[in-house]
């Protein structure tokens, strides 16, 4: 009798430690469970079970949106060309014109993100930092503020900060409306890249900018193309808006220039590129920068 009770009892002990181990197991799978999910620029579908704690960021745009999404204490490595907001000044350098891939993996990040548009000379790093059992997101190449907040919501969706991106979404396209701003006449305006007159034209940040606020790209082509100073001074600009250093003076040694009206008028604005080209939370600020240049 004192057996068999012997047996029962060590019988359901058995069973009850075989249904702890079952109900671990299924709790530990389900711990395991891709919670992280996004699909980036080459159709890879990235699948993250935990929040990425070490993100190294390999553009300054991306390294923008980290940062507005509140993820600046995850960064741990940036590039050289980063400088917004200044605390990334103090990170850890780990791409310049290369990408130094023995840093990053001695850092063990969670996530990197790449950028389509590094791809064709940068995918020899991107490859070797995945054989390191290392997660490469690589970020669209956006050029329309659709595209942009895309990205911003592909990123929130990695790293846990959705609610944020769409909020972050939200604030833009809000901002964004300037209708009631427009002007019954368009101001023509040439944007001026480089001084040897590389532009911006159709599907780009600038163009969708300067047709948010109303104003006319003189330039009709798509992309960035390089003007002739003819094509320039047919067209004959209200305003010039310049991006690099010194333009002003470069501007003023073409004498062929002088009868073109923004010329004339003194109406040239330098305006700061990060916050025209980075497809990243700025993008308003460049907008309005561009609003307030040319409708003083």
């Amino acid at each position: 009798m004192n057996f068999k009770k012997i047996m029962a009892g060590l019988s359901l002990a058995f069973l009850l430690v075989l249904a702890g181990c079952g109900a671990q197991t299924t709790s530990e799978k389900a711990a395991q469970k891709p919670e992280y999910i996004a699909t980036d620029a080459t159709g890879a579908k990235m699948e993250l079970s935990v929040k990425p704690k070490k993100i190294v960021s390999l553009i300054p745009s991306n390294t923008e949106i980290l940062y507005r999404l509140g993820l600046g204490d995850k960064v741990i490595g940036v590039t050289s060309s980063d400088d917004y907001p200044s605390a990334v000044k103090k990170l850890p350098v780990v791409a310049t014109t290369e990408i130094n891939v023995e840093k990053i993996i001695s850092m063990k990040p969670d996530l990197v993100l790449g950028h389509a548009s590094m791809m064709s000379y940068n995918k020899d790093a991107y490859d070797q930092i995945k054989k390191a059992n290392i997660p490469v997101f690589v970020v669209s190449d956006a050029q329309t503020f659709d595209a942009a907040y895309k990205t911003f919501t592909q990123i929130g969706d990695l790293t846990g900060t959705r609610k944020e991106a769409d909020e972050l979404v939200a604030s833009m396209q809000a901002a964004n409306k300037v209708e009631e701003r427009a002007r019954k006449v368009k101001a023509k305006v040439w944007l001026e890249i480089s001084p040897d007159l590389y532009t911006a034209g159709q599907d780009t940040f600038i163009n969708e900018m300067l047709t948010n606020i109303q104003a006319k790209n003189i330039v009709t082509e798509k992309g960035y193309p390089q003007y002739s100073e003819e094509q320039v001074i047919k067209a004959a600009p209200d305003v010039i808006i310049t991006i690099y250093p010194n333009a002003k003076q470069e501007i003023a040694k073409r004498s062929a220039w002088k009868n073109i009206p923004a010329v004339k008028n003194n109406r040239i604005y330098d305006i700061d590129p990060s916050i025209v080209s980075r497809p990243g939370p700025r993008l308003i600020e460049g907008q309005e920068a561009l609003f307030k240049a040319i409708y003083p």
